[in-house]
C-alpha cells in the first residue's frame, strides 16, 4: 500500500483497534493462477507483542490451498469519506480521506473439528462484543463433526508486518483541516463522523 510519510502511522494500538472494529476484511494471497481474494470476517487477537488473525471460509473456496505456499495479506478498511475542495480556503481538487490496515503474515490451516469450532466461537464472541444481540454460540445437532469438517476450513495468520495508513488531510494547512472538520460536521453518516473525530484527534495534538 502506497503510504507517504505524512499519512503513515506506526501506532500498533490504533492499528489493532481498527482491525478489531472493522473485522470484515479482504484476504489476498498468490497462487499459480494469479491472486486469490476473499471477503471474510476475521477476528484479530493480540498476545503481548504479537497479533494473530483467525477466520474460516468454505472448503469449496480453493483459496485456502495457497495459504501454505504464499504469504497472506489481510486488508482492513476503516472509515472513509469524500472531501470536497469547497471546504478549503482556496479552490483545489477533491480527494478522499480514509484509514486502512494491511496486515501481512503466514497462515496455518485449521481442519480439525475442535479447531474449527474454536474459530467459530472466536468470531461469535468478537462480533457480539461490538454489536451485541444476546445470541450465544450454538452448534446445530445436525452439524456433526464430519459435516463441519467437510464444509469449512479455518485459518490462523501470524502477523509479521502491519502497514497502517491514516489519510486525514495531514498534508493540508491548519485552516484547510479546520474547514474539512467543519464540513464533515454537517454530514450525518457514520463514516463522516468517524473521519471527523480522527481528524479532531490529530488537530488536538
Amino acid at each position: 500500500m502506497y503510504s507517504p510519510s505524512a499519512f503513515r502511522s506506526s501506532d500498533q494500538n490504533e492499528a489493532f483497534e481498527l482491525m478489531d472494529y472493522f473485522p470484515f476484511a479482504t484476504v489476498v494471497c498468490a497462487s499459480t493462477g494469479g491472486l486469490e481474494i476473499s471477503h471474510l470476517p476475521v477476528t484479530p487477537k493480540r498476545y503481548d507483542s504479537s497479533i494473530e488473525l483467525i477466520g474460516h471460509m468454505a472448503r469449496a473456496n480453493t483459496q485456502w490451498q495457497c495459504f501454505k505456499k504464499s504469504p497472506v495479506t489481510v486488508i482492513f478498511n476503516g472509515p472513509h469519506s469524500y472531501i470536497t475542495p469547497k471546504w478549503y480556503r482556496r479552490n483545489d481538487v477533491p480527494t478522499w480521506n480514509y484509514m486502512a490496515v494491511h496486515a501481512r503474515g503466514t497462515a496455518e490451516v485449521i481442519e480439525d473439528y475442535s479447531g474449527l469450532v474454536g474459530c467459530l466461537k472466536d468470531l461469535t464472541a468478537h462480533v457480539e462484543r461490538h454489536w451485541p444481540s444476546g445470541w450465544e454460540f450454538f452448534m446445530p445437532e445436525d452439524l456433526s463433526n464430519d459435516r463441519l469438517v467437510k464444509s469449512i476450513v479455518g485459518f490462523r495468520i501470524k502477523v509479521e508486518n502491519i502497514n497502517f495508513k491514516k489519510k486525514l488531510s495531514q498534508n493540508r494547512s491548519h485552516e484547510d483541516q479546520d474547514g474539512v472538520i467543519k464540513g464533515l460536521t454537517q454530514r450525518g453518516d457514520d463514516q463522516s463522523r468517524m473521519i471527523r473525530r480522527e481528524m479532531e484527534k490529530i488537530r488536538a495534538k
